[in-house]
């Protein structure tokens, strides 16, 4: 490849100039010159009239341009007034010829903002139409190396797991890039690798490396690392912070919207586990010869552990269950679902089963499993006899149960076992108590007698007790809606700190 001729920094300005400098040749002829020229080093850049000199002698007057020496010529004139004006000249064609030089290094610099403004354009739109973080990072990759002009470039994102792109190929192994986003992390500030000290990074040899911090909610989370010939100058490092900004504003926008895509996907499937848990719970109410029964459950989160089912078999005693796995969410939902469906299986297995059998059965079955995860489950399950007018029972460890003969003072029914998944064995045994008309039976969970105030204090069995003795008279289901409004009303708009079940039984 041939090279270009070296140009004179005069050359353009006289080419620019030419009708100004054939003004100032003609006055200086029309006042007696015989000729007028511009010299420099390497000969005649110009002269008026076009022909050599020779020897001839003549004024001159020197000046300076883009710091190489030029000299104004006046042939033909002596004296000291001719001397003044050509050095006058001499310096008005030096600050024309500064003027003209900075206008033009003005035009570069203009020609190469906008290049670089559309560039930033073209990265900005480029990662806007990314919805994956990755993508994003390969579109910044690729755009960057355009603008800087990199041979190789590398982005490193802190996530988890970390994300890595390289171009053209992987070159620099992920811990180096890891170490250099601590190196910038600790400074600060960018970081420049010459080529000496390139090896010790793994980055390429004989090429200067310009790494710098990509920040994401205020926070070092990434670098761009760019490798390129020569080194870097101010310009190059504040494009690189603009590329870095541009990038670390538009990987917030696309972390927040993956943050909401995902807690949109979480809230979905959460509506949808709700909705199944709640269908797995009995969608009518039994006829019971004897009984006015009543049910609902309200859970704390989308989902919750407590549960409460029945089964009215004909010519089977009717049979009804309330649960409370510990905790809440989707942990404990799954458990009730798995206690709620073995509680069904053994009663069916189990012929006559009496509920201290189911208990004893249940707790053989899931007591591993239980124990395994750590938690455990409360039961009390109820068995009515129309006949004989005696509802059986057994309690796992199961409060608040509350029983209030017609006319009479409410009591709490006491736990007489631990509840599933505490002990290998299940200390239940069934208990007996006659129920005629009037009488009530109310089998709910703790997130009514533990329900809170604003001052922090529990709704307790005191008031729970009072509660069911002023509201004896009334049917189940009013029961049923009487003890969540006085809940509702005591928390006084509190967060519900747990899930609210309950099952109310009377006699008719």
């Amino acid at each position: 490849m041939i090279a270009p001729p070296v140009v004179h920094p005069l050359q353009r300005f006289l080419d620019d100039q030419r009708p100004r400098l054939n003004n100032l040749a003609q006055a200086w002829l029309m006042a007696g010159a015989e000729a007028f020229g511009i010299y420099t080093a390497d000969g005649w850049l110009a002269a008026w009239p076009a022909v050599p000199f020779g020897q001839a002698q003549g004024l001159r007057a020197p000046f300076q341009v883009s710091g190489k020496r030029a000299e104004l010529w006046v042939f033909g004139l002596f004296d000291a007034a001719s001397q003044a004006r050509l050095e006058v000249d001499a310096d008005l064609v030096q600050q024309l010829t500064s003027l003209n030089t900075d206008l033009d290094s003005m035009t570069v610099e203009l020609i190469e903002t906008q290049d670089q403004l559309l560039a930033l354009y073209g990265l900005t739109d480029s990662m806007r139409n990314q919805l994956r973080v990755d993508k994003a990072l390969a579109a910044l990759l690729s755009e960057s190396m355009g603008l800087m002009r990199a041979a190789s470039a590398s982005v490193f994102l802190n996530d988890t797991p970390p994300i890595v792109v390289q171009h053209p190929v992987p070159l620099v192994a992920e811990t180096m890039l890891s170490r250099l986003l601590e190196q910038v992390n600790a400074s600060g500030n960018h970081v420049i690798i010459v080529p000496s000290d390139a090896p010790s990074y793994g980055l390429p040899l004989q090429k200067f490396s310009l790494v710098e911090p990509i920040y994401v909610h205020n926070q070092v989370t990434g670098i761009l690392c760019i490798s390129k010939e020569g080194a870097f100058n101010s310009p190059d490092i504040k494009l690189l912070r603009a590329v870095c900004d541009q990038a670390g504003a538009h990987l917030e926008n696309l972390l927040l919207y993956q943050n909401s895509l995902a807690q949109a996907r979480i809230q979905t499937e959460m509506e949808l586990a709700k909705t199944v848990q709640l269908n797995l719970l009995p969608q009518q109410l039994p006829l019971v010869a004897g009984l006015d029964v009543s049910a609902a459950t309200l859970p704390a989160s989308q989902v919750g552990g407590d549960f409460y089912d029945y089964t009215s078999d004909p010519g089977l005693p009717f049979l009804f269950t309330v649960g409370d796995v510990t905790g809440k969410g989707i942990p404990a939902a799954m458990l009730m679902a798995m206690t709620r469906t073995m509680i069904r299986s053994k009663t069916r297995m189990l012929e006559q089963a009496s509920p201290a059998d189911i208990i004893g059965a249940l707790n053989d079955e899931m007591y591993d499993d239980f124990t395994v995860i750590g938690m455990f489950a409360t039961v009390f399950i109820g068995q009515y006899l129309h006949e004989d007018h005696v509802l059986y029972y057994a309690n796992a460890g199961h409060s608040p149960v509350i029983f209030c003969p017609a006319g009479g003072t409410a009591v709490l029914l006491e736990a007489d076992g631990t509840p599933i998944g505490v002990l290998p064995t299940c200390l239940c045994e069934n208990q007996a108590i006659y129920f005629n008309q009037g009488d009530l039976l109310i089998a709910g969970t703790d997130g009514f007698s533990e329900a809170t105030n604003p001052q922090g204090e529990l709704f307790g069995y005191e008031r729970l007790l009072q509660l069911v003795e002023s509201v004896a008279y009334q049917s189940a289901a009013e029961i049923v809606q009487t003890l969540y409004r006085a809940i509702a009303e005591f928390g006084a708009g509190s967060a519900q700190d747990d899930d609210q079940t309950v099952v109310v039984i009377k006699g008719v």
